[in-house]
């Protein structure tokens, strides 16, 4: 091994004999995030690890929770918004990122449709009598047939034309 002047080891050589608890700066293979996730050391093997060998703690906790591995496309939720606190009572595992964009909603009495509501069909309140899904695509609740919008004659329930 070639050292430098100041006994460090050359270029190139730094990553490969000072790595892991060898290195100085090293933190028992925990770190966090930009944003706000803790990343582990568990090897380039792991299923749920990246190409540096780290996988996040959340998941790998969601994981063992389940007794099964985490499939990709299910998000975890911290309950308690804090993305440090990996306690599995504070981990929900949502079966979809609908499902889980559902959590995070400002306020808890939307009255969007939930996860695996039903959407049932109702009358359009135009009085037209067409039968509309309660929820648009977006899960927000209708009450009127596109562009139906209340504008009708008083006597016999027609549409005025303009």
């Amino acid at each position: 091994m070639r050292l430098s002047a100041h006994g460090a080891a050359g270029e190139g050589e730094m990553s490969k004999y000072q790595t892991g608890n060898k290195n100085g700066m090293w933190k028992g293979g925990r770190t966090v995030t930009k944003s706000g996730y803790v990343l582990v050391r568990v090897g380039k093997d792991h299923p749920l690890a990246d190409t540096r060998g780290y996988a996040y703690e959340h998941r790998l906790v969601a994981s063992e929770k389940l007794g099964r591995l985490i499939r990709p496309e299910e998000p975890v939720h911290h309950i308690d918004g804090n993305k440090i606190n990996n306690t599995p009572d504070n981990l929900i595992v949502a079966s979809s990122d609908v499902e889980h964009h559902f959590y995070h909603r400002k306020t808890k009495d939307s009255k969007r449709r939930k996860p695996g509501e039903d959407n049932p069909l109702i009358p359009c309140q135009c009085g037209c009598g067409n039968l509309i899904y309660k929820y648009d695509k977006d899960n927000r609740p209708r009450s009127f047939v596109s562009g139906h919008n209340g504008h009708k004659r008083a006597n016999n329930g027609q549409w005025k034309s303009s």
